[in-house]
């Protein structure tokens, strides 16, 4: 004897020898238990016991009612696993031979660990056919029955069901097909129950969109200011001597002593003293100390003594803090060379990162909160004042500019705090967000039918908000959908369409 047929002849024996064993008053079951799906008799076990990540193999003895193997039947297979979030749906489709009379092999390959649906639809040569569900997994040996067809007492396949048949008793799932289109399912109250399937109406719901996005806090780059002289000289005294020092609009930052500069008072004072003579050319040579940024009351005192001054200071032209410091006592500074840099931190900005399907719930003059749990309070409130017009390339979020008030100057800049944007959308239909699955590039919720019916439907979604999705096409209000337990009723559902590929 072949060593195919030894192997076939042996799983034949063992699958007939479990076809008596039923389901456990414990509610146990067995990996070759015997299931009754429509006409048939079906036990299925896996090879290796336990299924792995790679090639696996069912083996499945199909039997009619009398007990009697069928042959020449026509089996398909299909192992799926369902998309969750981004991860899109995976299935295997099983190449299934017979094996020995009534013994079909289906091998099949797994790609990853977790939990699987197995759809097997049996259709026998003479016209008879039902479906079957089983759930096999990595994490167990046993292979549990999901539901299907329900089973009929005739007396063989292909006979007119007997009285009573789809009656739900211990050894069916209490679901069974429906007849509309789509893969609608009828579900009786005790399945619902036990599979946990709750349900919601549809409805308009006033939704407000949140946005929680990570930030860091940034000098105001409006308010900053670069201190450079417009003549040569040479700094003598240092009154702002280091970087991060406080300062105030008009403070001292330095003396200077220039020669261009000591050339200028001089002019200043012989137009001065020129009288109605030198009116003009002493304006013009206030003008030009004025346009060296030496402050008014300087020449004003100046022109009370009577003679130059030998150095003069330099002030700050905004209020801050230094953040750049590029001289010392002593230093020989030109014309343009960047001296100090000063920055204000009232107001700071804060730079947040935003998600790009998010952005277009962000617009300019929108309130955020800031939260910081580190300054001793609970959060504080800015506006955002710019958002960028492109986006990072690596991370796929856009900058969103927010202007936050700052008095005590407790947020530092490069300091990262939490941003909460808040936008209020208006009245529009919604569902709760569990009531949605991502099936590729579809977007489907069940709808209750009623009289136990569910049937999937494709809908077009448009914002998120409060654990809410808004419905732009699919649903009218009124109407309910499944908000809990779905998934198992899309593995129900699948069974229509797996019975309508083979």
């Amino acid at each position: 004897m072949r060593p195919i047929l030894w192997f076939a002849a042996i799983a034949a024996v063992a699958l007939v020898g479990c076809a008596t064993r039923e389901k456990s008053p414990g509610g146990s079951k067995s990996a070759a238990a015997v299931q009754r799906v429509g006409p048939f008799r079906v036990s299925v076990a896996n090879r290796p016991v336990r299924p792995i990540v790679g090639e696996n193999t069912l083996i499945l003895s199909v039997q009619d009612t009398a007990g009697s193997p069928v042959v020449g039947a026509g089996v398909g297979v299909l192992v799926a696993m369902p998309a969750m979030g981004a991860m899109a749906r995976m299935e295997s489709r099983g190449t299934v031979k017979e094996t020995a009379p009534g013994i079909y092999s289906a091998s099949y390959g797994l790609q990853m660990q977790g939990d699987w649906y197995a759809d097997i639809v049996i259709r026998a040569a003479g016209g008879a056919e039902a479906t079957a569900s089983y759930r096999v997994s990595t994490a167990r040996s046993e292979i549990a029955f999901g539901g299907g067809t329900a089973p009929s007492g005739g007396g063989g396949v292909g006979s007119a069901p007997a009285p009573g048949a789809g009656h739900k008793n211990h050894g069916s799932s209490g679901a069974e097909l429906g007849s509309g289109e789509g893969g609608a399912v009828t579900i009786d109250e005790s399945r619902r129950q036990a599979i946990g399937i709750k349900t919601e109406p549809v409805e308009a719901r006033d939704l407000k969109a949140s946005i929680r996005a990570a930030g860091r806090a940034a000098y105001d780059e409006t308010r900053r200011a670069e201190i450079s002289l417009k003549f040569s000289g040479w700094v003598r005294e240092i009154r702002v001597d280091y970087t991060g020092r406080a300062v105030r609009a008009g403070e001292p930052l330095f003396t200077v002593y220039s020669p261009e500069l000591f050339a200028a008072q001089q002019e200043y004072l012989e137009a001065l003293r020129a009288g109605s003579a030198g009116t003009d050319l002493a304006a013009a040579a206030r003008q030009r100390l004025l346009l060296w940024d030496i402050p008014s009351s300087e020449i004003d005192a100046i022109a009370r003594a009577g003679t130059p001054a030998e150095t003069l200071p330099i002030v700050a032209p905004v209020g801050g803090v230094v953040v750049e410091k590029n001289v010392v006592a002593g230093s020989a500074i030109a014309a343009g060379q960047t001296l100090y840099k000063i920055a204000t931190v009232n107001p700071v900005w804060v730079i947040a990162s935003v998600y790009q399907y998010e952005l277009p719930l962000v617009k300019v003059g929108m309130e955020a909160r800031i939260e910081a749990p580190f300054l001793g309070e609970p959060s504080r409130r800015g506006r955002i004042s710019y958002v960028n017009p492109y986006l990072d390339p690596d991370t796929r979020t856009g900058e969103v500019r927010i202007e936050v008030p700052n008095p005590g100057g407790d947020l530092k800049p490069g300091m990262y705090v939490d941003v909460l944007l808040e936008r209020n959308l208006g009245r529009r239909l919604a569902v709760p967000e569990s009531a949605v699955l991502y099936a590729g590039d579809r977007r489907v919720v069940f709808v209750d039918l009623g009289d136990g019916r569910l049937s999937p439907r494709d809908v077009t979604l448009g914002a998120k908000a409060g654990g809410y999705y808004e419905i732009t096409r699919g649903l009218q209000a009124g109407e309910v959908v499944v908000t809990s337990g779905n998934f198992l009723v899309a593995a129900e559902s699948k069974l229509r369409s797996a019975a309508q590929k083979w």
